[in-house]
Order: structure tokens, then sequence, then C-alpha cells
């Protein structure tokens, strides 16, 4: 490639910092522009990142011919008209996980999608980690298998910093709570791993944030396969990342500390992922590769709009996760009545 591809940040936040860092890890992409609606934010992005404009209108940043893409950042329930202007002004489109804060705006982002053919990809990191890398080779050559059951875990204190001024204290902003902010990683995880859900059973608890969302969430998935998954959120303690995978060869324990988690090119060195074959007396340490989630993934992005890569993450993975998301809470709603999934989809486009 000649030339690094020309991306701008939509939304300046401590999350586009951290994209824009790992942007910079790699010599793919170009930060060529940003944009906030305020300009103080505008002028300290440009500073720390040595971007050399800014866009102080939204209509700006999309008339710009230097940009080729853009990386959205802002919260959820803004995604759809963003995503939707960008891709109609011809802009390629990376969107942070979730999607969209409800499957009626990945919707209408699909039919964006489809309207125009442009680049789209969803941030859906985790799946990247070194250690469901590992986990999603094994499955596939057999040494784990058969997996009847999968445990998964994301949990962090952020409920107990929410605040009114925060758009996550807002039930019809970030419906879900810790689901739809953490949950959703693991939902795309296990349905990278386990392939499609049938039904979801769950149940969502506001313990001790003051906000309108829940801070414990405890869901099961039943996937087509048979298998059984339990995936686990809170707002309301210290930071863990785990993911557990029981086949009939080997278990498979993968532990990430959370702490590490904005510094992708070091979790790696933060995780441990611990192998225990059948009839082994033994647990054994599984050597994990060097991994790099944000900058792998925005190198993809960039890759994809010049015709060099195909995106992991698209639409299709995106709306599947957040069915998982939306399954859980109507099943919370219903006292752990289970959910069809199937339902949710139909419409989409998408199948289970």
């Amino acid at each position: 490639m000649s030339e690094k591809v020309r991306l701008a940040p939509i939304g300046l936040g401590r999350w586009a910092r951290v994209l824009a860092r790992g942007a910079q890890r790699g010599d793919v992409v170009e930060l060529a522009s940003c944009f906030s609606r305020s300009e103080d934010k505008r002028t300290a992005f440009q500073e720390e990142f040595g971007v050399a404009k800014a866009a102080a209108t939204l209509d700006d940043l999309l008339a710009d011919d230097d940009v080729e893409g853009v990386l959205i950042t802002t919260p959820n329930d803004t995604h759809r008209d963003l995503i939707v202007a960008s891709l109609e002004a011809g802009k390629a489109v990376y969107t942070d996980k979730p999607i969209a804060h409800t499957l009626e705006h990945a919707l209408d982002v699909r039919h964006a999608v489809e309207r125009t053919g442009g680049v789209f990809a969803v941030g859906h990191s985790a799946r990247r980690l070194a250690g469901c890398r590992v986990m999603k080779q094994r499955i596939d050559d057999g040494s784990l298998g058969d997996v009847s059951l999968a445990e998964a875990n994301f949990s962090n204190e952020r409920g107990l910093e929410l605040t009114p001024e925060t758009w996550r204290w807002y039930a019809d902003k970030s419906p879900g709570g810790t689901f739809i902010q953490l949950g959703v990683h693991h939902a795309d995880n296990l349905l990278d791993l386990l392939g499609p859900v049938g039904q979801v059973t769950a149940h969502a608890r506001k313990l001790y944030t003051k906000s309108e969302v829940p801070d414990a969430v405890m869901a099961i998935l039943e996937f087509e396969s048979g298998a059984l998954g339990y995936i686990g959120c809170g707002w309301a303690s210290p930071g863990i990342f785990q993911l557990r995978l029981q086949g009939t060869r080997a278990n498979l324990m993968y532990d990430l500390d959370f702490t590490h988690w904005d510094e992708s090119h070091q979790a790696d060195e933060w995780s441990t992922l611990v192998s225990q074959g059948y009839r082994d007396m033994t647990r054994k340490a599984v050597d994990l590769p060097a991994t790099d989630m944000f900058r792998e993934q925005l190198d993809e992005f960039a890759l994809a709009i010049r015709g060099e890569a195909e995106v992991e993450v698209g639409i299709d993975e995106a709306i599947r996760a957040l069915a998982i998301v939306r399954a859980a809470l109507e099943s919370s709603a219903r006292n752990g009545r289970a959910v069809e999934v199937g339902p949710l989809l139909a419409g989409t486009g998408v199948a289970g």
C-alpha cells in the first residue's frame, strides 16, 4: 500500500483516544481529521495525536474528500443517524460496539449498508484477543472435542461511577446497562465460537447503581448445537474478563486482567489460558501469541476500504450479538421466561 488510509474519528471522548492510540501503533492508518461538537475537544485531540485538521461541523467532515472513512465512538443511541449520514456521504464506517441501542436502529443501518454498498465494520474487538483466537482454533481443529458448556463473565465498576450527566445512566439510551455495554462482547464471542443461539433465559437486577439501568445480569444461552452458555456481567465490582469452555477432550480457562484492557498491545501479557485434558492430572499453561485487538481491527477496516482485506465483524455479526441482548432483556422482563432469538431476527435479513 503506497499511502496510509485517511480516517477521521467522530466523537472525541475516552474511547476515541483509545482507538487513536491503537491506530497509531500501526502503519496503515492516518488520522486525517476529527470531529466533535466541542471546539476544546477538537483542539485537544489534534494536539495529542498530531491531527492536521478538525471539522467544525459534521457536514464539513463528511464533505472532506481527504477523509476516506470515519470512526464512530459516540453514545449508542446516536450511532444510526451518524452511520447512515456517513455512508450516504460516501464514507466507509467503523462504529464501536454495539451497532446501535435497538434492533430497529440496527435494521436501518443494514438498509443503509445495502443501499450504499459502503465498507462497514463494528468494533467487536474481544474476539481478537489471543485467548479467544486460540479457543476458536482448538474448536476448529478438534483438540477441544465437542463443547457442552461455556461460561463467560465481563464485569467492571463503571455502574458505580454513573451520574445523570452521563448517557449510560438512562435506560432509553443504554438499554440493559452492563449487558449492552459489556455482555455484548461475550455474546459476539460465543456466537463466533459456538454458532447460532436458539433461545435465551435471563435475569437483570439493579442493585448498587443509582442509575436507571441494571448493574447485574445473568443469561443462559441455548445454542442450536445443544450446548449451553452462560454470560454474566456486572457494573458494581472491580473489572474481570473471563471465558471458559468445557469440551469432551479438554477444558480451556481464559482470564484477562481488565485493568490492561485499553492498552490492547499489552493485554496478552496480563492474560492466562490454561488447558486440562480428559483424565489429565494437571493443568497446562497455553502460550498466547501477541495480538493488538484495537490496532488489528482498524488496520483491517482501513485495508478493506482499499480492497485489500475483508471485514470480519460486519452488519450480520453485529445484529446477531445485539439480538442476544434484546432476548436477554425481554426474558428478564418476563421473569426469566425463555425468549426465542429467531423471531427477533425475522425481517432483519440475518440468519440466527
